[in-house]
């Protein structure tokens, strides 16, 4: 019953498809690459060069000068090659970054032994250290390429944190950009993904060295995400169709098609799942955790003129998630909270958004113009069972918690509706010289938010006696209040940056960026960035990198309950402050081979009021916070590459510590007590070391079979709330993929794919209830079978 409800929305939603929305436009998914190509030493015009990988086949001809270039070519791996009639071809292979300008030399000679060039290019022009891409061949291997939280979660520097939350380099907050044009998010209480990843073709993770173009939020890491590439397939249409089942009852069907309408591209994604273990339980086994989430997604490329094209995306994505809850008294040693058997609350998110982005590029496509307006519209309705929210109860042995020293005591109820509409424009101007790239761009978006909040409040009166929830007890007196709030809010940020390379060795990547915000709060920043990339040797760049941030808070992530829950006196405000970052790296990156590199990075990063979550005691919804201070630093590392028997080996692993104190903002959330002390504690998310690995087997007659082995280790995440140096123990789980790949063009070979995480079901304490934070654990054993037919 449950699989034909899943079909059937998705065959609903597919010729339904709506929607009215978009995403915060910042920076770009395509860089530059460029070349020049001798014959017998000679600069030669004519010369056929020949650009593939990535789904991507392109070609021109070299000029007078032997010189070529592509533009905009997406970020990914690709192979350079330049032919002449009556020589060997010379081939090179080059990885390409986002808004990176990279630059091959291909000899062409008679002689054998250097006529065939494969060399990799990841030179000083791009990004040699903290960026990191997942491309679509390696993402079908993955045994976590249902969730793309946990695809983001395998490179270094990212943790996955309680309800799959990947914290990136020590605080929370990471941006996500589609096909270029980022969305925006808020921290407070989303627990849906911003796309399914059956949708995506290939994403790039940067984890520092940002330039100027990123900013004004929270950007612990920047995720760019290409839903498609043109010309990634031949004939008219391409695309497959996708039904599952595993463990947890979880039910998914997806379709993704993709269509050539002359000189167009449609693409489109349709995807329903279902489980019944959607966030993290409070405990072992998952009880009242049901989920289900419908996404739609719809990118139409289209030519404008000569040198122009206009790309249309929409989204549309519902999801609901029921509130896990601890119904048994003996769970109290890791779980204090019981919650009567029949307690019903449930959280709906809904979000939307459409951008349109136009661009122009140049006639000798050494630059572009882009305009892009989007809007989005997001709302998130948690719906309280107020009258069992109030029967729950907290046991505490310590008499640390309850109010007047009791051993237990009565939590209060809550229900919610968040809504925020954005809207905003982005126009940015990139031209790359000889020795200089230089990128100019304006980002302007406003954000119109308003809330209806209602809190059911125990008073807490000694003389109210506390009993277990039953059947029979009679709920306890209560009042209810109402904390409703609307405001408008606008965020402006300009920048400037150039990419100069004074020769073949050195790369300077400097930028200037202003970023202004208002709301609730106002403030602004001017921030410099300076990144410099030295090339020892072939295989050896040095790199280095400064840089100031600004983080507007979301008005989506004010709240003020302390007021009316907490016992504080005062007048209820809101006063979340923006955030301000001083940030430093320096590393160095190695070739190992033409398909096989590495790096290591130190970082450590200052901040001022840091943008902090706690949760909304005793839901699942996380208040956003101003710590007064903040600190974090840390050493990752990265090998990534492809062995020369075409298996795939990713591995990455960090040593960091995340420290944080004081309270300088929403400080109604808050006891007077809590505010005095400014000494830096352990993040509840810091976890000192970190490690996994991707290792891939391709098998078979044409490699279409595949095997992944993934590891992952962690080395445990504070017992308290900033407050002391335990810790929960450590873990080591074991995830797994088989699968063979679907067939393509006219052959339509049926795909499957067995996954499996935490194979050894080692279940393992994420967060323990400290008044801070709610229990969780994380998941056992998750077994999923997808087929996968080309359509």
């Amino acid at each position: 019953m449950l699989f034909r409800s899943i079909l059937f929305r998705t065959a609903v939603c597919a010729a339904t498809f709506w929607l009215t929305a978009s995403a915060i436009a910042v920076a770009d998914v395509a860089g530059l690459l460029r070349g020049t190509v001798t014959v017998e030493g000679k600069a030669t015009a004519g010369i056929t060069v020949t650009l593939s990988g990535e789904g991507t086949v392109a070609r021109t001809t070299t000029d007078t000068s032997g010189r070529f270039s592509f533009p905009r070519v997406a970020y990914g791996h690709y192979t350079v090659v330049a032919h002449s009639e009556g020589y060997p071809d010379a081939t090179t292979q080059v990885d390409v970054s986002s808004s990176s300008v990279a630059s091959v030399t291909l000899a062409i000679t008679h002689l054998r032994t250097i006529g065939r060039t494969l060399a990799t290019a990841r030179g000083t022009g791009g990004t040699p250290v903290s960026q990191n891409a997942l491309g679509r061949a390696q993402i079908s291997t993955l045994p976590t390429n249902n969730s793309l939280n946990s695809l983001v979660e395998t490179v270094p520097g990212i943790v996955k944190f309680s309800y799959n939350e990947p914290v990136a380099h020590g605080f929370h907050g990471l941006m996500y950009e589609i096909d270029g044009v980022p969305l925006a998010q808020s921290t407070s209480s989303n627990f849906s993904e911003i796309i399914d990843p059956k949708a995506v073709d290939s994403l790039e993770v940067f984890t520092g060295a940002f330039p100027a173009e990123f900013g004004g939020s929270r950007q612990g890491a920047v995720v760019n995400i290409i839903t498609s590439r043109r010309n990634d397939f031949t004939g008219t249409a391409a695309g497959n169709f996708t039904v599952g089942g595993g463990s947890y009852g979880s039910m998914l069907a997806g379709l993704n098609q993709s269509f050539k309408l002359g000189a167009s591209q449609l693409s489109l994604a349709v995807n329903n799942q279902e489980t019944q273990r959607g966030i993290d339980s409070p405990t072992f086994v998952p009880i009242h955790d049901n989920s289900s989430l419908g996404d739609q997604f719809l990118r139409y490329v289209v030519p404008a003129g000569p040198g122009g094209q206009i790309a249309l995306d929409l989204s549309n994505q519902t999801s609901l998630f029921q509130i896990p809850i601890n119904t048994l008294s003996t769970n109290a040693t890791t779980n204090p909270v019981v919650s009567p058997t029949a307690t019903d609350d449930v959280q709906q998110e809904y979000n939307r958004f459409a951008n349109l982005v136009y661009t122009h590029t140049s006639k000798d496509g050494s630059g572009f113009f882009q305009i892009a307006p989007w809007t989005q519209y997001s709302r998130v309705a948690y719906n309280g069972d107020l009258q069992n929210d109030i029967m729950q109860v907290f046991l505490d042995p310590t008499m640390s918690t309850c109010p007047n020293g009791k051993t237990a005591c009565y939590l209060d109820g809550l229900r919610e509706d968040r809504r925020a509409i954005y809207s905003g424009l982005r126009i940015s101007q990139f031209h790359a010289g000889t020795r200089h790239a230089l990128k100019v761009g304006v980002d302007g978006d406003t954000e119109v938010f308003s809330s209806d909040e209602t809190l059911r409040v125990v008073p807490q009166d000694p003389k109210i006696p506390v009993t277990l929830p039953g059947p029979g007890v009679t709920p306890p007196p209560s009042t209810t209040f109402n904390d409703n709030a609307a405001q408008v809010g606008h965020q402006l940020g300009v920048y400037a940056e150039d990419k100069w390379s004074p020769n073949s060795r050195l790369t300077i990547n400097y930028g200037l960026r202003y970023d202004y915000s208002n709301g609730f709060v106002q403030g602004n920043q001017l921030s410099p960035r300076v990144d410099i990339n030295l090339a020892a040797d072939a295989k050896n760049i040095l790199h280095v990198y400064y840089g100031r941030f600004y983080a507007a808070p979301g008005l989506e992530d004010t709240r003020r309950d302390c007021v009316l829950v907490g016992a504080c006196s005062g007048s209820p405000v809101y006063d979340l402050k923006p955030e301000h970052d001083s940030y430093w790296e320096g590393g160095i990156a190695h070739t190992f081979s033409p398909r096989m590199f590495g790096y290591v990075n130190l970082w450590k990063r200052n901040v001022a009021n840091v943008l902090d979550t706690t949760q909304l005691f005793p839901t699942p919804i996380f208040a956003v916070f101003n710590n007064s201070i903040g600190r974090a630093d840390g050493v990752e590392f990265r090998l990534q590459g492809t062995l020369p028997n075409l298996d795939t080996l990713a591995f990455s692993g960090s040593v960091s510590e995340s420290f944080a104190g004081g309270i300088s903002g929403s400080t109604f959330l808050f006891p007077p007590s809590a505010l005095s002390s400014t000494t830096l504690q352990p993040e509840d998310h810091d976890q000192t070391y970190a490690a996994n690995v991707q290792y891939t087997h391709r098998f078979g007659g044409d490699k279409q079979y595949f095997a992944t082995l993934s590891p992952v280790y962690g080395s445990g995440y504070p017992v308290q709330f900033q407050n002391g140096p335990g810790r929960l123990p450590p873990h080591l789980t074991l995830d797994f993929a088989l699968g063979r790949d679907a067939g393509k063009d006219r052959d339509h070979r049926l795909g499957f794919e067995i996954s499996a995480q935490n194979v050894f079901n080692k279940q393992y304490l994420l967060k323990v209830n400290n008044g801070f934070n709610t229990t969780q654990w994380a998941p056992g054993a998750q077994w999923l079978f997808k087929l996968i037919a080309p359509t």
